[in-house]
C-alpha cells in the first residue's frame, strides 16, 4: 500500500498535524516565557576591561626573528 501525499489535510491526516502543531506552538509559547523571565536589561554602567597579562618573554625563536637580515630592495 502506497502512502497519500495527495491531502495533507485530509480527515486521515489531520490525527498527526494538529497534535503536532500543538505540540510546536506550546514549545514556541514556552521559549517565550523562558525569554521574558530571564531577561535582564543593559547596565547603564559601561567599564573598561582591563587585562591583567603578564609581559611577554622572550624565546630563541625572537632572537632570531629580530637579528635576520634584511633583504635588498
Amino acid at each position: 500500500m502506497s502512502k497519500d501525499r495527495a491531502a495533507p489535510f485530509s480527515r486521515k491526516h489531520r490525527k498527526y498535524w494538529i497534535p503536532i502543531l500543538g505540540g510546536m506552538i506550546l514549545i514556541g509559547l514556552l521559549n517565550l516565557i523562558i525569554g521574558f523571565v530571564s531577561y535582564e536589561p543593559p547596565s547603564d554602567k559601561h567599564e573598561k576591561i582591563k587585562f591583567d597579562l603578564p609581559p611577554p618573554t622572550p624565546t630563541p625563536h625572537d632572537a632570531a626573528i629580530v637579528d635576520a637580515p634584511t633583504p635588498p630592495n
